[in-house]
């Protein structure tokens, strides 16, 4: 993994907000995704994501790696009175023996080596649909352009894993594709 859990608060700056606004993602989701009992958060970090999922999930699980970035999630939790978000404190895809709506990977993907990476898309085949959220190769901002995947790359590997790809136009910097 690349990012220095350190400068978490970079996560959560007014900048970032203003880069990349959460709401328009949320919506999109919100109208694509019809049941909406269970979403996972893979790379949750600081709930950036997580937090706008649980207003419109019955249950939203924040998969993170890091423990520190699990701590600074909990007190957001908490301080936002969030009480339908179980968080899963793992480095590889959570065993797990129910049913799956939706599964989000924003700006996460890229952070991890190409056999977890496979291994974390193969394991979200059994939800009903997915989004990948990441940086484009030529984005102004986020991390080193040699880490990053090409967008059309990203969605020949998900449809080679079964999914049917939709490119959605929300960010200047990042691609979003959905899996269903």
């Amino acid at each position: 993994m690349h990012f220095d859990h350190r400068h978490w608060r970079i996560l959560e700056s007014e900048e970032r907000r203003k880069m990349h606004p959460v709401e328009p993602l949320i919506k999109e989701i919100d109208k694509i995704v019809a049941n909406k009992n269970v979403a996972f958060d893979i790379g949750a970090g600081t709930g950036y994501y997580t937090i706008p999922l649980s207003r419109i999930f019955k249950r939203v699980y924040a998969v993170e790696m890091n423990e520190k970035m699990v701590e600074v999630l909990i007190r957001r939790l908490e301080e936002e009175k969030v009480k339908n978000v179980g968080i899963i404190l793992t480095d590889k895809p959570p065993e797990i023996d129910f049913g799956v709506d939706f599964i989000l990977f924003a700006n996460v993907l890229h952070e991890m080596d190409e056999e977890l990476r496979l291994d974390y898309l193969r394991w979200a085949k059994m939800s009903n649909s997915i989004c990948v959220v990441d940086w484009k190769k030529d984005a102004r901002f986020g991390p080193p352009p040699h880490v990053r995947i090409d967008e059309e790359d990203m969605a020949k590997l998900m449809e080679e894993i079964g999914f049917d790809v939709q490119h959605l136009d929300i960010y200047e910097q990042q691609y979003v594709l959905f899996g269903t």
